[in-house]
């Protein structure tokens, strides 16, 4: 009996001590949260027993701090980008319907000759008609997000939609001078996409390259082996300062390279690519080829390529 109480002594001795150092533990976490919460710091709570369950708790309540301080990085990223975007969509549709307002005032002016009032009235014309295409950009984005596009997703030669935006871009390209090489194979390549949604796509990848591109342009269609795995559209081209592009951002919503804003462009033609073929399933992504990495006419040249990846 006199073993039996001594051993219950013991062991309540340590449970004792053991709910004592737990207790210390949880108000030290307190405490601990209090100021990671009043501070905004990154730091962590922290347990000083090997309690299994204390270690848990420790862990999730770390975790969670690091999903809350991810959301609001995240939040802040977002407002940042919305309080931009108000600004330059403001910018973006004021310039265009500014300046057509200062030329229906001059003609209003007496005395102007025909040939003045006619260049007059052409410039009007084409400052509306730059707003038409801002205002149709932001609508076709709105409906893109808001998910209102409907797709009818099934097996297409992607090669014949390609020749045919190709086909479209044709005078822009050789307007501007440029040299296009096309690798697209003869046999059909079959996959899963909706066509007038890659159409689009597409197209507005090739008018980001006569855009903002120079001198030479590529565009590739290749099967990724397993066959199974898709298909690989690259369009790729030469940019001045591409050294100082964003290419993470290329397809960020409202993001530009253009700081000044000059060429009227909402860069929604990007987002909205990128919204487009992950509806469809695929993946879009842009990176820079370095010199020499390509078998095409892009063997001196750093280049940008713009690559999507659609399901088989």
């Amino acid at each position: 009996m006199l073993i039996l109480s001594i051993t219950l002594g013991v062991l309540l001795a340590v449970a004792v001590c053991l709910l004592v150092l737990l207790k210390r533990d949880i108000r030290q976490m307190s405490a601990k949260l209090g100021g990671i919460a009043e501070m905004d710091t990154n730091a962590q709570v922290a347990t000083s027993t090997y309690d299994k369950s204390m270690v848990a708790l420790a862990d999730s309540i770390n975790n969670t701090l690091e999903r809350n301080r991810r959301d609001s990085h995240e939040k802040a990223r977002a407002e940042a980008d919305l309080k931009r975007a108000i600004t330059n969509i403001s910018h973006d549709l004021r310039t265009p319907l500014t300046s057509a307002l200062g030329y229906l005032q001059m003609l209003e002016a007496y005395g102007l000759d025909d040939e003045t009032r006619a260049r007059y009235l052409a410039t009007i014309k084409g400052r509306l008609e730059a707003l038409s295409v801002l205002m149709n950009s932001l609508f076709e984005f709105a409906q893109v997000i808001e998910g209102k596009t409907e797709f009818s997703i099934q097996k297409i030669n992607i090669g014949g939609v390609l020749r045919s935006a190709l086909s479209d871009s044709s005078e822009e390209f050789e307007n501007r001078g440029f040299k296009v090489e096309v690798d697209i194979p003869d046999e059909p390549v079959m996959c899963f996409c909706d066509e007038d949604a890659l159409q689009r796509v597409v197209q507005n990848l090739l008018k980001n390259v006569y855009t903002h591109g120079a001198e030479l342009l590529s565009v590739s269609l290749a099967e990724i082996e397993p066959r199974e795995n898709g298909c690989i559209i690259r369009i790729a081209n030469k940019v001045d300062g591409l050294d100082e592009l964003e290419i993470e951002r290329l397809f960020d919503r409202f993001y530009t390279a253009d700081a000044s804003r000059t060429s009227k462009n909402t860069g929604l033609g990007l987002a909205i690519a990128k919204e487009l073929t992950e509806r469809m399933g695929g993946q879009i992504t842009a990176y820079r080829q370095r010199q020499g990495d390509s078998p095409l006419v892009f063997r001196d040249a750093d280049v940008l390529v713009m690559q999507i990846q659609l399901p088989q």
